[in-house]
């Protein structure tokens, strides 16, 4: 090919069309970084809550019992060295510690990497307390390792002399593989919802709000508007179906991707409102920020900023120069006093003191803005931000000396890897709604990397039965007590009640408990309720004494069956599912 066809309008278009509909944006990349981070954060704190009850010994899931009844062969967890609640409690700091850093960019390929494997091993520490989110929010972990997430609004980008001119847009198969992973999620999801409240009648979504266990206050309210359900159930089944089409859409790409994630965030939003299914809706929702084109940025937040003239431009930037400053006058040094006098391959104090100089350099270039320019006009009294000043000087610099910016490339090593798991996955969705099927030996590394995948939530069709626990216990002194707070860490006396609350979703300490619970329901995991046996008894009576002691107790399931045209089963089922005895 000639260089004249190399550089024909046509193949410039097709190549700038190409990084706009399956590139990202660096800012979008660290936002997606820095939400990341949160969530970890936020699930390890909800799980720390209950860091004996779930991932010690002395809890619901010995290790010998998650090895022998549960656990699959080629999962992993570190958290299996040491049963222990103050080992298990390590474990959590230091994945925090790692979330920590990866929320400000330090390290961040190593971070990222450090809170996947952490993080993976603590939901297979006790598989029954995991769901959906969990899945999500780790497969998201595992991409962004093949990604510059720390590219951008980092530490790392604050210590690394950056190219003169870096494009904010990004291109590898590794935001490929992301964008599909997620279109994955409601694609396949839409394949599995094959059930006709779905498709044909719209009851779906009545059914989904009458498992007592999911719905909050406002979805129970919605239970009084069948025709308002009825379309949102069809509206929610052609978002996930459709809407991750909108995110590739090669025409007007910026305009609709960004109404695309507002949609999404909007579909997530209303779940949340209506039902408590733990952390799904809020990774779902939140890792939508990885579509934010370049367009959002550059336009819609530089108006947003306009409109708002006080912003705090100058606290952000006194923050990221005192930050400069601490790595000069401290990490600096600190580095040059730790380094060896002499030795092959270690930096040398004047090289030090010369990247310190770039480094001040740099600094100066992102914190002092220049003046406007007749060709850029400001209002009096208003600032620009960073982002703002450094995109002029650097149109500036390439108009003066016609390079365009550069982009960041990822290896072919990496493009790769990316383009391998994402067949992979996508093989491994493809079993889940088809008669294709994948060898044992093949689906392995799919377990032990925690690729595996199934997006049947609701699906094919909402269960057409609720329910709620109640757990009676009987004391030495013949007093009758519900122990079912003691999962809340409620450990005195109730009074025993069959009547149903007014709402099922609050009789659960969190998503993990009513996971749990869930999960024992099933004849699957009947064994497991020998283990919750043996919980209760040793929690409840390492904290009485005498006539208080716990004796026996049941758990009973109080089922109750959704009937058609909007009808309850009149009387609940009673359904003994364990008998325990403490001594």
């Amino acid at each position: 090919m000639t260089a004249a066809h190399k550089d024909s309008p046509t193949l410039r278009w097709a190549r700038a069309k190409v990084i706009e509909v399956f590139g990202a944006d660096l800012r979008s990349l660290a936002t997606f970084r820095i939400v990341l981070a949160l969530l970890v954060l936020a699930d390890l704190i909800n799980r720390a809550t209950d860091l004996s009850a779930h991932y010690s010994d002395e809890g619901v899931l010995p290790r010998t019992a998650l090895l022998e009844e549960v656990l699959n062969p080629w999962r992993f967890s570190l958290n299996l060295m040491n049963g222990y609640p103050l080992f298990q409690a390590l474990l959590f700091g230091v994945a925090a510690l790692a979330a920590l850093g990866l929320l400000v960019g330090y390290r961040t390929r190593l971070m990222t990497v450090i809170v996947w494997v952490l993080l993976l091993s603590i939901q297979w520490r006790n598989p029954l307390v995991i769901s959906s989110g969990d899945i999500l929010l780790h497969l998201l972990l595992f991409w962004g390792m093949f990604l510059p997430l720390g590219a951008c609004w980092s530490v790392d980008r604050t210590l690394k002399a950056a190219p003169p001119r870096l494009s904010m847009r990004f291109l590898s198969l590794a935001t490929f593989a992301l964008f599909m992973q997620i279109a994955f999620v409601y694609w396949f999801a839409a394949m599995l919802k094959s059930g006709p409240e779905w498709r044909v009648d719209g009851t779906a979504l009545y059914y989904a709000l009458s498992i007592d266990r999911f719905a909050t206050p406002i979805g129970v309210y919605l239970l009084h508007f069948p025709e308002l359900l009825k379309v949102l159930t069809f509206a929610t089944i052609l978002l996930e179906a459709f809407g991750p089409f909108l995110l590739f859409c090669p025409f007007f790409t910026a305009q609709v991707r960004t109404l695309a994630v507002l949609a999404f965030m909007g579909l997530h939003f209303g779940i949340w409102l209506t039902m408590d299914i733990g952390i799904f809706q809020w990774v779902s929702a939140f890792c939508m920020v990885c579509f934010l084109p370049t367009w959002f940025w550059d336009k819609v937040v530089a108006k947003l900023r306009a409109a708002f003239p006080k912003r705090p431009s100058n606290i952000a930037r006194r923050l990221q120069h005192a930050a400069l400053r601490l790595v000069h006058d401290r990490l600096s040094p600190l580095r040059a006093r730790l380094s060896p006098v002499a030795g092959a391959g270690q930096p040398s104090v004047a090289g030090l003191a010369a990247q310190d100089s770039q480094l001040g350099n740099h600094a100066a270039r992102m914190v002092v803005p220049s003046a406007p320019t007749a060709e850029t006009p400001r209002q009096q009294g208003e600032t620009r931000s960073d982002d703002e000043a450094t995109a002029e000087q650097e149109t500036r610099h390439g108009a003066a000396s016609g390079s365009e910016p550069t982009m960041l490339r990822s290896s072919l090593a990496t493009n790769l890897l990316a383009l391998f798991f994402l067949l992979y996955v996508f093989c491994w969705n493809l079993t889940t709604v088809s008669e294709f099927s994948m060898p044992d030996r093949v689906r392995s590394p799919g377990f032990f990397l925690g690729l595996d995948q199934s997006w049947a939530m609701f699906a094919p069709y909402p269960s057409k039965s609720g329910g709620w626990y109640v757990i009676p216990g009987t004391l030495r002194s013949g007093q009758q007590v519900d122990l079912l707070p003691v999962t809340r860490d409620d450990f005195r006396p109730h009074e025993v009640s069959w009547e149903k609350p007014q709402y099922v979703v609050r009789i659960y300490k969190n998503q993990h408990w009513r996971k749990y619970f869930s999960n024992i329901l099933k004849e699957e995991y009947a064994d497991q309720r020998l283990h919750f046996g043996r919980y209760i008894c040793r929690e409840w009576n390492a904290r009485h004494a005498g006539a208080e002691q716990l004796t026996t107790f049941q758990i009973t399931y109080m089922l109750e069956e959704t009937l058609p045209d909007y009808r309850r089963q009149a009387t609940p089922q009673k359904v003994v599912l364990w008998e325990h005895n403490c001594f």
